[in-house]
Parts: structure tokens; C-alpha cells; sequence
């Protein structure tokens, strides 16, 4: 398992700020990737100056998701999180989830 701290995390529809993301290097059924607030380090927890997106394991970004080139304007990265929570489809109880990662 992979132990990756975020600076957000976006799952189903939901935001978590500063989140540590567990989950396997590669999609598997029945092991879905776990979102939670940080609260300290996990054992091999590596830093991502970015975002962890969990996803359908089949999806993928489209441009229109592209972070934008000014993501550390005021109010940019918040709407950005929100275009991301509202616009990527959530994992259902049959799909396997894969993590997207976007590092800035």
C-alpha cells in the first residue's frame, strides 16, 4: 500500500483538505483507496504537492480538468476542487477505483 499525504484529496463529490491517501500501486477489486484527514505520519508516507483524485480505475481527465495555470491565485485552487468534486464520477459499490494524481 501507498501512503501519500495531499494537499486535498477529492472522492464521490467530497473535499478533504490536507488528507492522507492509502491505496495499491495498481487498481484491484475489493480494495478500494482509503481518504483521511491527516493527522500525523503513516509508515512510508511520502509527500504529493498536489491533489489525489479517486476515480472509476477506466477513467480518465479530460482537458476540461486540466489544473489551471494559475492555481495559487486567490480562490483558484478552491475552484478548482470544487469544478474536480462536481465533475468527476464517483466510484461505485462495482468498480474498481484507481487514484489520479495531480501534482502542481
Amino acid at each position: 500500500m501507498l501512503s501519500v499525504r495531499v494537499h486535498a484529496a477529492v472522492a464521490n463529490g467530497k473535499i478533504t483538505r490536507n488528507a492522507i491517501v492509502r491505496y495499491t500501486s495498481e487498481p484491484q477489486p475489493g480494495m478500494p483507496p482509503l481518504v483521511k484527514p491527516f493527522e500525523g505520519e503513516i509508515h512510508s508516507t511520502t509527500d504529493l504537492n498536489g491533489i489525489a483524485v479517486i476515480v472509476p480505475a477506466a477513467y480518465r481527465l479530460p482537458e476540461s480538468l486540466t489544473p489551471p495555470d494559475h492555481i495559487s491565485a486567490p480562490g483558484a485552487f478552491d475552484a478548482y476542487l470544487t469544478l474536480l468534486a462536481t465533475s468527476v464520477p464517483p466510484v461505485t459499490a462495482t468498480d474498481t477505483a484507481g487514484v489520479i494524481t495531480i501534482e502542481f
